[in-house]
């Protein structure tokens, strides 16, 4: 499960990154895959998929008032390792990463040059503390991100390497809302 939530904290990172883009990054549709996730120096990318489907099998043996508070707590799931998100126009002309009102990070470094956006945090919540840098490297249409960090908490302490490409697919979201409005209407914690 926590390999499951790490993946989507990553997905939500990517958001940020793109959010904190170039102002060449388009609003509208965008094409997250998660492209090599590595722990400890093993390379865990083929187990992700794995993960995401154990935890959708658990979610769906729970009551629908169980699967709610999960929900609430953890978002929702992803089922596979390439997330689309809808980037809005305020995102795309933003200058910072996009951060779920609960996520207890903070932004230590940030820095945005010709086509590269590099970026430094600290995480600490429960027991837990993650921090981490990464970059990005932009394209008219494309968003190449890597991020490096170390979690310690109470089963030790790992290293995390993720590196996700994310592709503009098109104007139109869909049905599909805005990250920074799914940001806005987030369960508080």
């Amino acid at each position: 499960m926590k390999k499951t939530i790490l993946a989507a904290a990553l997905a939500v990172s990517a958001a940020g990154a793109l959010a904190a883009a170039d102002p060449a990054i388009r609003p509208g549709l965008w094409e997250v895959k998660l492209v090599r996730q590595t722990m400890d120096g093993r390379d865990v990318t083929v187990l992700v998929p794995a993960a995401l489907a154990g935890f959708q099998q658990l979610m769906g043996n729970l009551t629908p008032q169980q699967r709610k508070q999960m929900e609430a707590t953890f978002g929702r799931p992803p089922t596979t390792t390439t997330q689309r998100i809808c980037i809005s126009a305020e995102m795309a002309a933003g200058d910072r990463p996009l951060l779920p009102p609960d996520v207890k990070c903070e932004p230590t470094a940030f820095s945005r040059e010709a086509g590269r956006v590099t970026f430094e945090f600290s995480c600490a919540e429960q027991g837990r503390t993650t921090t981490g840098k990464g970059e990005s490297i932009l394209a008219s249409e494309s968003v190449s991100t890597r991020i490096d960090m170390v979690t310690n908490d109470a089963n030790g302490k790992h290293t995390w390497q993720n590196h996700s490409q994310a592709t503009y697919v098109g104007a139109d979201c869909g049905n599909l809302k805005p990250a920074d409005q799914v940001v806005r209407e987030a369960p508080k914690q």
